[in-house]
């Protein structure tokens, strides 16, 4: 009973942590895995899709993780979970695998080789592209989950984003540990 507890107390804890009544916890108190996921809910709740994408009807919001992904027993876990009234659906996707289907990419570490032509048939998309990989956001992707201070982080590309039609809260924009505007 004790890890459900713990599952269910991380995305509320980000929560509270993103409305700022609560400290970014430190990666050793709660799994990296874990706090790449409650990340990924909270993304969910805060990225605003065009209603052409996202309509209002009772279709999933696509959570993808693409590659090979230690975090994806985690995220797993967002698996019916709602956002902006709409249920979260998981798909585990491979390399070479279409992306049409998602509103949002979690795309593992293991792609790293492959960023560059895979944010190109993203680009301009309506797909909110979401990594570990290092430089991401600066290479184009729209969130990039960063360590510091031992701490999971984030940064945010917001010109990606708004190339693809994406609107992200001004609450997550000033969480950021960097903006990128171009």
């Amino acid at each position: 009973m004790r890890p459900r507890r713990r599952r269910g107390l991380i995305p509320r804890l980000l929560l509270a942590w993103l409305v700022g009544t609560a400290p970014i916890p430190a990666l050793g108190e709660v799994g990296e895995a874990e706090l790449a996921a409650a990340y990924l809910y909270n993304f969910s709740k805060f990225v605003h899709w065009p209603s052409s994408v996202l309509g209002s009807g009772n279709e999933p919001l696509v959570l993808c993780v693409y590659g090979r992904n230690a975090a994806s027993g985690a995220i797993e876990m967002l698996d019916g979970k709602s956002a902006q009234g709409h249920r979260i659906r998981i798909d585990r996707l491979s390399r070479g695998e279409a992306l049409t289907a998602c509103q949002i990419v979690y795309i593992s570490t293991s792609e790293s080789p492959y960023l560059a032509p895979l944010l190109r048939s993203l680009a301009n998309r309506s797909i909110l592209t979401v990594s570990e990989i290092p430089s991401f956001a600066a290479a184009g992707g729209m969130i990039g989950l960063v360590k510091q201070d031992n701490r999971l982080r984030f940064e945010i590309n917001r010109a990606s984003a708004e190339a693809a039609g994406l609107s992200i809260s001004s609450q997550l924009l000033k969480l950021a540990t960097r903006v990128v505007q171009r």
